[in-house]
């Protein structure tokens, strides 16, 4: 009975923001505190792969908004986050469960957007 009682009174997780997060290094702790499943989009303006991924981190955003926090971490204004989480190479994509690195995604190829999206799937089920 008393542990009923405890699991009423916890807090209900907020939804995460939709859409994808410009953050730094006090935005992402703050998603990775208050959401299950975070993508980190480590990316820079003249990188050219890094444009190719965008679509596919904005479609991401949208269909599994409020479910997913989709961040984008400019490497050039936060390198120093960067260097924290291995990042040697651009685009990289870090999805984060429960706070953790869950798997990373490095550069562009073909199925990026599919495998993206099954990892993300599999972490909401």
């Amino acid at each position: 009975m008393l542990k009923i009682a405890k699991e009423r009174s916890a807090p209900v997780p907020k939804p995460c923001p939709k859409g994808s997060l410009h953050v730094d290094r006090d935005g992402l702790e703050q998603l990775l505190r208050e959401c299950k499943v975070v993508l980190a989009d480590f990316w820079a303006e003249w990188c050219g792969p890094c444009r190719t991924v965008e679509p596919i981190v904005e479609e991401l955003a949208q269909r599994f908004a409020g479910k997913v926090a989709v961040t984008k971490i400019n490497v050039d204004e936060n390198s120093d986050l960067a260097f924290e989480h291995g990042v040697m190479s651009i685009p990289t994509i870090i999805i984060f469960n429960k706070g953790k690195e869950h798997k990373r995604f490095v550069g562009y190829y073909p199925g990026l957007a599919r495998e993206l999206a099954r990892t993300l799937e599999s972490l909401l089920s």
